[in-house]
């Protein structure tokens, strides 16, 4: 399948639907937190029924242990915080979204977490204002693998398998088998959604930030944590050879070599127990099924 092809019947794959509004409102509001109040959030919230139940559940759940029944979404924010809700909302339904059968795709997932995770503990050393998006970056850089094994599964699988059986990178394997990558699709995918500009880049971008104009230090960022999931045990799929970090990418958050290696020595550990934390969230907060 040729690459011009594959873009052809990506933007135009009407079997994906489109992304929630709830999402759809939050990811606007990661351009400028701070005049996001919680009460916002919470109206953001209260359109989905379902999101406002599991939301209240988890607020009452012993995770947070508050001492009174909440019973509104306004005060669930105030209880979880918004950055928290930012996180559970965007993670599970973006992921429901594209395959109502997500939670098969654990692996997939925790090392979307993992990135989510990393990007924005790499946004907080390094200066970047707005975590929340790197956080965001981070935890969809990989939904154009979830849309390619939606769309075209027996192909997406030959592309797992060779990764499996020789250990190359994943989006080699993807241009051999499909005539595109997962970063690619999921840049398409993004701008068709109508997600912010930055993180369609950042989706794109991610394998390549020196291909970055609009924001090379986010792209950077997510490549990075892209990178450092990996390091953490949360690479997928788990036989796909490490790929290098772009000299790029380190030079775009102003890393020299013995800040790498503090960053590195601080963050791998950091990042697992982060992670862990999220996960407990998500069972929290989804329903009864684990995703971990």
């Amino acid at each position: 399948m040729d690459r011009v092809h594959l873009k052809k019947v990506t933007e135009g794959m009407v079997a994906l639907p489109t992304l929630p509004l709830v999402a759809s409102r939050l990811l606007e509001s990661l351009a400028d937190p701070e005049s996001t109040t919680s009460e916002e959030i919470g109206e953001v919230i209260a359109l989905d029924p379902s999101l406002t139940a599991r939301t209240l559940k988890l607020a009452n759940s012993e995770f947070y242990g508050f001492p009174r029944k909440v019973g509104t979404v306004d005060l669930a924010v105030v209880v979880l915080g918004p950055d928290t809700i930012r996180d559970l909302v965007l993670g599970a339904s973006v992921f429901q979204t594209l395959d109502p059968a997500w939670r098969s795709l654990t692996g997939l997932w925790s090392h979307s977490l993992a990135c989510g995770v990393a990007a924005r503990a790499m946004a907080d050393r390094c200066g970047y204002r707005l975590e929340a998006e790197a956080f965001a970056a981070g935890m969809l850089h990989d939904i154009g693998k979830v849309a390619l094994r939606q769309t075209y599964p027996d192909r997406f699988e030959a592309a797992v398998a060779l990764v499996r059986q020789q250990g190359i990178p994943m989006i080699e394997a993807e241009r051999g088998v499909l005539g595109s990558d997962h970063a690619e699709v999921g840049g398409w995918l993004a701008e068709r959604w109508g997600l912010p500009r930055d993180l369609v880049e950042a989706i794109a971008c991610h394998h390549r930030p020196e291909q970055a104009r609009l924001n090379p230090e986010l792209c950077s960022l997510v490549h990075i944590a892209d990178w450092l999931a990996g390091r953490t045990g949360n690479s997928w799929p788990a036989e796909a050879a490490p790929e290098s970090v772009s000299p790029f990418a380190w030079k775009c958050v102003e890393a020299g070599e013995i800040e790498r290696e503090e960053l590195l020595s601080d963050l791998v550990p950091f990042i697992q127990r982060a992670v862990r934390r999220e996960q407990e969230l998500f069972r929290h907060f989804g329903d009864q099924q684990e995703i971990a």
